[in-house]
């Protein structure tokens, strides 16, 4: 054995899936492997420990395999279980955390590289001339030649509008994933800011819950994520459409070419989601053709229709939405929230509709939000990030999506430079890709990042 030592800080899909590629090539150069993980034992992060039946995956079985190489690895393992599922199930998210830690606890079963699971908290690394030195919450240091950091996605930010005194009570969830998030009396209205992906599993856990008051669920176009097409096997693969390297660097651009190609592929009786689904593997080129002026474009007046259509619903858990609303215990309004107030017995939220000249009030016993990731890291709260920007180590992206890396996943630090110790692997490199967020290419970026991590100890020895 070598004694280059590993890191990977965060234990969700990313964290998790480049600690199985490295442990399965066992490289004779590689020492020992670190896995740090916030909750003891436990891997795939917050996404897939929700123990709600409700709350499935937003891709059929059939893609959501860990390893681009075998496409059926997920599939036979929900199968071992429930011989009847198919590659067009949508299955509980639970099943995907289990499916990765049973695919690291085989890993570290069968390789002779050791695999060492550190529960804790990064809250420092200190890069000295010799190793990295990575400081825990409770004192404890790890010293290693070269770290990751996958760690994933930060809860959402504050509304711009608010009583301060709102957002430090009981009544306002700023993570809708804590365990008291959804802790209300269930006569209690509930408004959720936001109507995207989170907002339909929060909805669905209240309805599990018993939720008696209405839920109110507000966002700037009101628009609810679309369904994927119920099926029993996983949607074909089509080709990137053929004009696809034609199409206008713009984000104006972009978007006709797209609706060109559904258009026209209709005929030929093929669903737009597939047509969305094609440019997948080409997104990342895309975007980087757009200039920053075209990129903050989109952001500002595109993102919100490219996301409820390319990250979609499950079919089950859009009928149950399309259900509330049509029972009346939902109410999703198009519009802003204008003032959130805290009278004492509960938060008056004062809201506009788009369109409309009269503000409404809504008494409510809780405000979760539901907007999404915080991905600028000039304003998340997190003692790791907080500490890397005050050495220089990082730097937020142009756009504030994330941390700026090059092509191979290598952290860039404020003065310009690429580490030749960090790496960061994960959303938060959503600014150089656009579409990283998501399994399909984050398993590819995991394998990437296993090569480079190997190649380069085996150099070093």
């Amino acid at each position: 054995m070598g004694e280059h030592t590993i890191a990977i800080v965060g234990a969700g899909f990313s964290g998790t899936t480049l600690a199985v590629h490295l442990l399965r090539a066992a490289p004779a150069a590689v020492d020992r492997l670190y896995l740090v993980e916030r909750a003891e034992g436990r891997v795939g992060g917050v996404a897939y420990r929700t123990q709600s039946a409700s709350h499935t995956l937003n891709v059929p079985a059939g893609r959501m395999t860990a390893f681009e190489d075998d496409p059926d690895d997920f599939l036979r393992f929900v199968r071992r279980r429930e011989p009847a599922l198919t590659g067009g199930s949508f299955v509980p998210r639970r099943e995907y955390g289990e499916y990765l830690a049973d695919t690291l606890d085989g890993a570290r079963r069968s390789s002779a590289l050791p695999l060492l699971r550190v529960a804790g908290e990064v809250v420092s690394l200190e890069e000295t001339d010799e190793r990295l030195v990575l400081e825990l919450a409770d004192g404890r240091r790890l010293r290693v030649d070269s770290a990751v950091l996958a760690i994933g996605n930060y809860p959402p930010s504050d509304p711009p509008v608010g009583d301060p005194a709102v957002f430090s009570s009981i009544r306002y969830a700023r993570d809708p994933w804590v365990g008291d998030a959804l802790e209300l009396d269930r006569r209690d209205d509930v408004l959720l800011v936001g109507t995207g992906l989170t907002m339909c599993d929060v909805a669905l856990a209240l309805r599990d819950a018993d939720q008696q008051g209405r839920i109110y669920a507000i966002s700037r176009r009101g628009l609810l994520p679309q369904p994927h097409r119920l099926s029993a096997k996983p949607p074909p693969h089509l080709d990137p459409p053929a004009a696809i390297g034609d199409w206008s660097p713009t984000a104006l651009g972009l978007l006709r070419g797209l609706r060109r190609e559904v258009r026209e592929r209709a005929g030929e009786e093929v669903d737009w989601r597939e047509v969305v689904t094609s440019i997948r593997a080409d997104t990342p080129g895309l975007w980087r053709r757009l200039d920053a002026e075209e990129r903050r474009r989109f952001l500002r007046h595109a993102r919100p229709y490219w996301e409820t259509h390319r990250h979609r619903s499950s079919p089950e858990a859009a009928y149950a939405v399309e259900e509330l609303v049509e029972t009346g215990r939902l109410d999703v309004i198009a519009g802003r929230v204008e003032s959130l107030e805290d009278d004492g017995d509960a938060v008056v939220a004062t809201i506009r509709r788009r369109g409309s000249g009269a503000p409404e009030t809504r008494r409510v016993g809780k405000v979760i939000n539901c907007t999404g990731p915080d991905t600028d890291l000039t304003r998340v709260r997190d003692p790791l990030v907080t500490s890397l920007r005050r050495d220089g180590l990082i730097r937020p992206d142009e756009l504030g999506l994330g941390l700026d890396t090059d092509d191979d996943g290598r952290l860039v630090a404020a003065d310009g430079r690429a580490s030749e110790r960090l790496t960061l692997l994960g959303p938060l490199r959503k600014g150089r890709f656009w579409e990283h967020t998501a399994v399909p290419e984050l398993r590819v970026a995991a394998k990437h990042v296993a090569d480079r991590l190997v190649r380069e100890a085996t150099l070093e020895v």
